[in-house]
């Protein structure tokens, strides 16, 4: 008797491989908005340089979560940020730092504000950078733990 085997079946690895190629992706995906962020910025578009800037925090975060027990969880919050705070530790304080920023985010890019400050901007931007730096940082000691 014959056996059919489905066509996405050969793409299906572990977990763990799953895993981390979405964190590898968010990764590559955060590097890139911050680039765009401050390309943004140079050319004084605050509004998009912020938005970029908090995209890349987000993606930054979705790579976090995806090398974490959290992303094997059923039941999770919708937030990124409630998300990234059950990793625990560090991540915690990462979770409340960004979301501070979230209703300004939301109300920038609604059009219910204006273009912040560039002061708030480059906060925003400098910590994304520091977050995205701080994950790769804990990605390659956890690479080299296992």
């Amino acid at each position: 008797m014959t056996q059919v085997i489905s066509a996405t079946a050969q793409f299906r690895g572990s977990r763990a491989a799953v895993g981390a190629f979405k964190r590898d992706r968010f990764m590559e995906q955060a590097s890139d908005l911050l680039a765009q962020a401050r390309a943004m910025a140079a050319a004084g578009r605050w509004d998009q340089a912020l938005e970029f800037a908090y995209q890349a925090g987000l993606r930054t975060a979705g790579a976090r979560i995806a090398d974490s027990a959290v992303a094997k969880r059923r039941r999770l919050p919708s937030s990124a940020w409630a998300q990234l705070a059950l990793v625990g530790g560090e991540e915690k304080e990462w979770a409340e730092r960004f979301g501070a920023y979230s209703r300004l985010r939301s109300r920038v890019a609604s059009g219910l504000e204006d273009a912040p400050s560039d002061e708030v901007v480059l906060e925003v931007m400098a910590l994304a950078a520091e977050f995205l730096s701080y994950v790769e940082e804990e990605m390659s000691f956890g690479s080299l733990a296992a």
